[in-house]
């Protein structure tokens, strides 16, 4: 079996090469980090640094192959809105095209859970709940708008599969767990609602796995589908299992949600007048904090046949094993 992997380089796409790899499998990883492109060149598989809002560059990256993985995205709370676009949906139509022009057989997109996020309590979220308007930010915008490209614009060469990982952590995590870490060294973190706001994570593995099911099941032509570790559970009793590996203890400090929202706001407004670089606090980190978000599992369950191989615990060791092991 042969795979195209965009955003290799990234925490994602850099696990799922490994793991086709390990699996036999034929792979083009195609990224921009060039260190990290010669690693994967060093592991077996086939690195090509292109950027992916160069149609032309693009199609001439492609290879005939089984499937495409499409792991790139600009994932950030923060940024200018043309940036997103520009990374998030152009990019997306052009490997929509170059894998249509290839006759590659299926495409397996990785979305995001935002685009089901509004500021309030949603609980046992069905993929067909995504709100197509009011979106938190412009990457959530943006993911959804990546999504219609590929459910419109795909034609009878290439089958297209929507995956939507919930909150990802695991080895090499750039995002979700160094922002809380970054925040714990102060030796207290804030706790809105008491903490008791639920949430899902995705250990970077079982979200890996997900992908391989995803380009192996048949009848999911069109389809989106949710995949965390199915494991709800409340931000502070994540917080507990995180800070309970650290060296040094970390205070849960109950604090107002209207006055750290209203800080937030005041920051984003002279950020972006000044064109400045993501605040300490947006608003939207904040509501992720604050406001429940579960996701339903049947069409995980019932199309691809998904349950979780590692559980949240093993997860959250397995990241502190890394993190300690690389001296981050």
């Amino acid at each position: 079996m042969k795979a195209i992997v965009t955003g290799a380089t990234g925490f994602l796409g850099g696990h799922l090469v490994d793991k086709l790899l390990a699996d036999g499998w034929e792979v083009i990883a195609l990224g921009r980090n060039i260190s990290k492109g010669q690693i994967l060149q060093q592991a077996g598989a086939h690195f090509k640094a292109v950027d992916l809002t160069d149609g032309d560059k693009l199609q001439k990256a492609f290879e005939p192959a089984d499937v495409v993985f499409h792991c790139a995205a600009l994932s950030s709370a923060w940024g200018e809105y043309s940036d997103f676009y520009r990374m998030n949906v152009e990019a997306t139509r052009h490997v929509l095209n170059s894998a249509q022009k290839h006759k590659i057989a299926k495409l397996v997109h990785v979305s995001s859970t935002s685009v089901y996020f509004n500021f309030s309590d949603h609980c046992n979220i069905r993929e067909s709940e995504v709100l197509s308007s009011h979106f938190a930010n412009a990457y959530a915008k943006t993911k959804y708008l990546s999504e219609q490209i590929l459910l419109n614009e795909r034609n009878g060469n290439t089958e297209v599969v929507i995956i939507r990982p919930r909150g990802i952590i695991g080895e090499g995590d750039t995002s979700i767990m160094p922002r809380i870490m970054r925040i714990a060294k102060r030796g207290w973190f804030p706790l809105l609602k008491q903490g008791r706001a639920l949430v899902d994570i995705t250990y970077v593995k079982n979200a890996v796995n997900a992908l391989l099911l995803a380009a192996r099941a048949e009848n999911v032509n069109g389809e989106c589908i949710n995949i965390s570790n199915q494991q709800a559970l409340s931000v502070a009793e994540l917080l507990h299992k995180i800070f309970s590996q650290q060296k040094f203890t970390v205070r849960l400090v109950p604090v107002s949600y209207r006055a750290l929202d209203g800080m937030a706001l005041v920051m984003e407004f002279f950020h972006r007048l000044f064109r400045l670089s993501e605040p300490v606090i947006t608003r939207y980190g904040l509501g992720l904090l604050r406001y429940s978000q579960t996701l339903n599992a049947d069409k995980a369950r019932d199309l691809l046949g998904y349950e979780p191989e590692y559980d949240l615990d093993e997860a959250i060791q397995r990241y502190m094993k890394w993190k300690n092991e690389s001296g981050i």
